[in-house]
């Protein structure tokens, strides 16, 4: 099948087009400038993967939780594409995303995405089913829900910094993973086409990013809305 899919969960956005078995992929680790550069990557990978979007049997991101404007921009982007050509999207839960390729570890796996200092976007999955919601959680509480004598394979753009963290302060926990870590497209196209397969439906119009925790606007609104009621 030919697609195309954006992993963007965090501020290192990976673009990445298939056709047929061949695969074109580029990151974009540019801050700021990840809405100068998403369109001319998504034109780049297309172009290269020697496809049109009317050639497009579907696209696929990561749906979120994750950075609230990666996520945006990249859902936006594929939205657009499923406007004006009809190509449905299907929205990858980000975590699940990025334990897909340790789905059949023995270990319980840990998918991890950086929230902010000391805080992650966390779940658990054993053989590929998740354990509870998505949550957002500090080291210490992610480790409370973790038997110390079990091992726990980390993965996601957050496994890194986690691992070493809980293998320097706590170092009677089995925490490992492997490294560099990658992006998740890969894993975006093989859930979406089982996705397909089992004729699930794709994201409608008014489908947004999965957010699991509030934006600071959201946080700043509600706190002046608290101030003016006590005043």
């Amino acid at each position: 099948m030919n697609a195309l899919a954006i992993d963007c969960a965090v501020s290192k956005i990976t673009v990445a087009a298939k056709k047929e078995n061949n695969l074109i992929k580029l990151t974009l680790d540019v801050g700021i400038k990840q809405s100068e550069k998403l369109l001319p990557a998504v034109d780049y990978v297309m172009k290269e993967a020697g496809l049109k979007a009317a050639d497009l049997d579907y696209t696929a991101c990561t749906s979120g939780p994750g950075t609230f404007t990666g996520l945006r921009l990249g859902m936006s982007t594929l939205k657009a594409l499923n406007l004006s050509h009809n190509i449905p999207l299907y929205g990858i839960p980000s975590l699940e995303a990025y334990s897909w390729p340790y789905k059949r570890a023995l270990e319980t796996v840990l998918p991890l995405i950086e929230a902010k200092e000391d805080e992650y976007f966390c779940n658990f999955f054993v053989r590929g089913q998740k354990l509870r919601e998505d949550e957002d959680l500090t080291v210490e509480e992610i480790l409370k829900q973790i038997d110390a004598e079990a091992g726990v394979l980390a993965c996601g753009p957050g496994a890194k910094n986690f691992t070493e963290r809980v293998n320097t302060d706590y170092p009677m926990y089995s925490v490992h993973s492997f490294l560099p870590e990658n992006d998740s497209c890969e894993s975006l196209f093989e859930i979406a086409e089982k996705m397909i397969a089992e004729k699930k439906e794709p994201l409608s119009d008014y489908d947004g990013p999965l957010y699991v925790r509030k934006s600071e606007a959201e946080i700043v609104r509600e706190k002046k809305l608290s101030e003016e009621k006590q005043s």
